[in-house]
């Protein structure tokens, strides 16, 4: 789950997988814009196949708590 996360991160933003750490977000990345997050939350939708609700996405602030929503979320289903 981890590297899948990495990986739409990577691809959408434009960077290399390693440079994603546990802190990592808009705040750390100049590419992360307003428009970034909307393709980053479809994809994940996607890729994980939930649907996100609006406090779950503004919780997701950084890697790890993108993590910790999705890792709930595919827990709990």
């Amino acid at each position: 789950m981890e590297e899948k996360i990495r990986s739409i991160l990577a691809g959408i933003l434009e960077i290399e997988p390693a440079g994603i750490g546990e802190r990592f977000g808009p705040d750390s990345c100049p590419n992360w814009d307003s428009l970034s997050n909307l393709r980053i939350i479809s994809a994940l939708e996607q890729a994980f196949a939930l649907r996100l609700t609006w406090p779950e996405i503004s919780s997701m602030t950084d890697f790890a708590r993108i993590r910790d929503v999705i890792g709930r979320r595919r827990g709990a289903g």
